[in-house]
């Protein structure tokens, strides 16, 4: 009998001694000892590093030989130092295992890949099929006992059959294995002689070399004995104190409180069954392993991924940033924090309006969706966010509200919001579009919508949708058949606190800019009864502009607009004017070195000041993903002025505020 054999009977019996205990001592008996002396190298197994290690004793990439170490998800075996070998003594642990080389087998893939996926073993073209005998073939050296053993199978050619033999016995019959899917199947094994023998193969693949046996990978777990000693080391091993908690995300907090407390509970009945230990131990490893860190950024990266505190996409699209004095939900405080509101495209385009807060610009928290859509009529008088929300509303006013943002058809786009001193509301103005009674079209309203909320927090009550100004009779109106049309939108708000509502107009033909009344609300003047100049103007009509974001430095008016043509980027445009009503200029196109002319694939939505002191303005766009709207990305980038204040966009992979 193999030195080894005998070893690993020792440590696995002293280990299942241990178990009803909670010493986590590294268990060496003299056996080990001795073998420390003879390979300098030995195979500590102790209940800590059993439940550490999932009680996984081998992880085999197949024919990945020269790979030490397992890809993020994967976990090493205890008895392995390689990822799979010809078998043999182990070079690190001195435990005998690996495949048995025959002339018939080939390795396939990127041997050197650490995904398991990406290499397999296959049966060379030619081979003499003999369907019960060729296959693949395994020996591990483990202690008796009973293993859980899970087999991997990724084939991007075509659909075929396997079947597994473990220890002389048919464990696994025909499992089919689909093209271009992984398939893992699984069985419980008892090994009584110290080696598990398996052979994986295709008893029915005969000439055929489509149907030849494929294995991509193969674990082996140990099957534990659930006992009050097992629940109580993994509480001690998976416990965090306060400050090491909030490093994850609120789900996985809550999670593991609730399962740490029910195996505390568990270890606290008069007599729990083996069964209630299996369940709490479970449920603990199942959460501990799947916690999840809250994402944590330290600069701007255009265009990548970008999280919130809860490590969920962040949906704020077509939005705006400012910085606000908020009073904090769990303190009660005044603070000053940044705000960002903007599209939810979660569920595509028809979704609410999404807040998030931030200290630093790069980490946002989700403050809610704070103003929601409708799934139907009865839901404004049935539920209670509703029925106190819309408490005064009419029934007729009630109609309005599902018109104009149900989630079946109404469109809901570029929210900006902006708090009016007058009467202490913040105020939410969109893009509210949709079918209409004579048009069915998703863009047919083309109207600005308005709502009010008392905190920035929500909710935020929907009050309407509205056409505004039209074209002057003594101008040319370049879509006469619909008038007042309002689509891609923003606010702005002078140092007199007067507001400005900038938005295409004329079938996005031309841009307007309308001032608005004393609460925000509504605009300055009736459309009937503007005066052109004093409370709104045209820009550039015809031009077909879109998507303004507006701001002022050194008391100039700077717009930033993008053309029209759908969720594709086309170049930008950046105008200049000494005042809001005044007449503006077309400075061009801001981006340098853009030699796709898309505005570094991105379209304008919002330009702030992140850093008054240093007088660093940022450029916010949305980089749209038509076929995920709920993965558009953002452009965040700085902008530079020459010593004339034109403003001018190069693009970064990475930066950071000074």
């Amino acid at each position: 009998m193999h030195r080894n054999y005998v070893l690993a009977i020792l440590i696995f019996c002293l280990m299942i001694l241990c178990v009803a205990c909670t010493d986590t001592e590294t268990v060496k008996p003299e056996a080990l000892k001795q073998y420390e002396s003879d390979k300098n190298e030995t195979v500590e197994l102790t209940q800590v590093s059993l439940i550490q290690n999932d009680f996984i004793v081998y992880f085999v990439n197949c024919a990945a030989g020269k790979v030490t170490e397992a890809d993020a998800g994967d976990i090493m075996g205890l008895y392995q130092s390689v990822t799979d070998q010809r078998y043999g003594e182990d070079s690190g642990t001195g435990m005998l295992w690996g495949y048995q080389e025959k002339s018939y087998m080939a390795a396939d893939g990127d041997l050197n890949s650490l995904n398991k996926l990406d290499t397999k073993w296959v049966i060379k073209e030619g081979t003499d099929i003999i369907p019960e005998e060729t296959g693949f073939y395994y020996d591990f050296s483990v202690p008796p006992g009973e293993y859980e053993v899970i087999c991997g199978f990724y084939d991007p050619f075509s659909a075929r059959p396997v079947s597994v033999r473990a220890e002389d016995e048919q464990v696994i019959v025909d499992q089919k294995i689909l093209k271009y899917k992984l398939t893992q199947t699984s069985f419980l094994q008892q090994v009584s002689d110290g080696v598990l023998n398996l052979l994986i193969y295709n008893p029915s693949s005969g000439d055929e070399v489509m149907k030849d046996p494929v294995l991509s990978y193969i674990i082996i777990r140990a099957v534990p004995d659930y006992d009050e000693g097992l629940l109580s080391n993994l509480i001690d091993t998976a416990s965090f104190d306060d400050t090491e908690l909030e490093e994850y995300t609120t789900a996985s907090k809550e999670r593991y409180q609730t399962a740490y407390r029910e195996a505390k509970i568990t270890l606290r009945k008069a007599d729990p069954s083996r069964q209630d230990y299996k369940n709490s131990y479970l449920k603990l490893k199942e959460v501990y392993d799947t916690m999840i860190k809250k994402p944590y950024y330290t600069t701007f990266r255009p265009g990548q991924v970008w999280k919130d505190t809860e490590d969920n996409l962040i949906q704020a699209h077509g939005g705006q940033v400012q910085r606000l004095t908020v009073k904090e939900k769990h303190t009660g405080k005044m603070v000053e924090k940044w705000w960002w509101v903007g599209e939810d495209k979660t569920q595509g385009c028809r979704g609410g309006i999404c807040a998030y807060s931030s200290d630093d610009l790069y980490n946002w928290t989700f403050e809610g969706v704070v103003m929601r859509n409708v799934s139907s009529r009865k839901q404004l008088e049935e539920e209670e966010y509703f029925k106190k929300l819309y408490a005064d509303y009419t029934s007729e006013q009630l109609d309005k509200v599902y018109t104009c943002i149900n989630d079946s058809t109404s469109i809901i786009e570029r929210p900006k919001m902006i708090y009016c001193k007058e009467t202490g509301q913040y105020v939410i103005w969109f893009h509210a579009d949709g079918p209409t009674k004579s048009n069915h079209s998703n863009y047919a309203a083309a109207s600005a919508g308005v709502a009010v909320s008392d905190t920035p927090y929500g909710p935020f009550r929907f009050i309407n949708r509205y056409r505004l100004n039209t074209c002057p009779e003594d101008q040319e109106d370049k879509y006469p058949k619909s008038k007042g049309m309002a689509r891609d939108m923003n606010l702005f708000v002078d140092d007199d606190g007067t507001a400005y509502i900038i938005y295409s107009s004329e079938e996005n033909l031309t841009l307007y800019i309308s001032k608005l009344n004393f609460s925000y609300t509504y605009l300055a003047a009736d459309p009937k009864e503007a005066v052109y100049g004093v409370d709104f103007i045209r820009i550039f009509p015809g031009a077909q502009r879109e998507a303004p974001a507006v701001f002022k430095r050194n008391g100039k008016y700077y717009m930033m607009t993008s053309g029209c043509t759908g969720w594709a980027p086309n170049p930008a445009k950046m105008f200049m004017s000494d005042s809001m009503l005044g007449t503006w200029v077309d400075k061009g196109d801001p981006c340098i070195d853009d030699t796709k002319r898309t505005t570094f694939d991105s379209q304008s939505t919002c330009i702030f000041l992140a850093d008054e002191e240093k007088k660093i303005y940022v450029y916010m766009g949305d980089r749209w993903n038509n076929e995920n709207l709920a993965d558009s990305r953002y452009l965040w980038l700085p902008l530079n002025f020459d010593e004339e204040g034109n403003a001018s966009l190069t693009y970064t992979n990475e930066w950071k505020l000074p």
